[in-house]
């Protein structure tokens, strides 16, 4: 079933994460959402694709709506993925100088999964995202400077490409929003398809 993306004020889909560069990717791009509250990450296991599809799926399915809206649900998860192993997200900063000191002078892929959940029916459809990005060597005071601007925090990999203190990391191939952690055309093309 085909949804328009242009009625207003009414939401579209019920986002379930608390990313605010989620947020913003969607508002910028003109589809009418909500916040929802996502629903746990499981302990995921496998491949870095994988571990992103069952976190997505996790998130959208026991995802809790806002009273009353009845729009499907869309859970989203993004993974570094360096030679076959997930980059976490930093715990702290002396974390987040080791996991980029680890991407330094490397390419490696960013996967993001998409899960859209029908809230009626609890049907979905997925749809997996992935880019290729290169983080140059990073000189020390660069490094700092990035450390210390904060950026780094909530975020996998330790790095946002889209941070204004990092000039380290740069896309290769793919689309620039699905390693920002959502991809606008993957998002379209769950809600044109409509669940299964």
């Amino acid at each position: 079933m085909r949804r328009d993306l242009h009625v207003g004020a009414r939401p579209v889909l019920v986002l379930a994460s608390t990313s605010p560069r989620r947020s913003a990717l969607l508002a910028a791009a003109g589809i009418p959402f909500v916040i929802g509250v996502p629903g746990p990450e499981p302990e995921a296991c496998g491949p870095p694709k994988q571990r992103a599809v069952e976190r997505a799926r996790s998130k959208a399915t026991l995802a809790v709506a806002p009273r009353g809206v009845k729009a499907p649900i869309l859970g989203v998860d993004t993974v570094v993925d360096l030679d076959g192993a997930e980059i976490p997200k930093a715990l702290d900063r002396h974390h987040a100088d080791l996991l980029l000191r680890r991407l330094a002078g490397r390419v490696h892929q960013v996967h993001t999964a998409h899960c859209l959940v029908d809230a009626a029916s609890g049907c979905f459809r997925e749809h997996l995202t992935t880019s290729t990005v290169s983080c140059r060597p990073v000189d020390e005071e660069a490094l700092r400077a990035y450390l210390d601007s904060g950026e780094w925090r909530g975020k996998a990999g330790a790095y946002g490409i889209q941070d204004d203190a990092q000039s380290f990391v740069s896309l290769v191939e793919g689309s620039f929003d699905t390693v920002v952690g959502l991809s606008l055309a993957a998002v379209r093309h769950l809600l044109n398809a409509g669940p299964e």
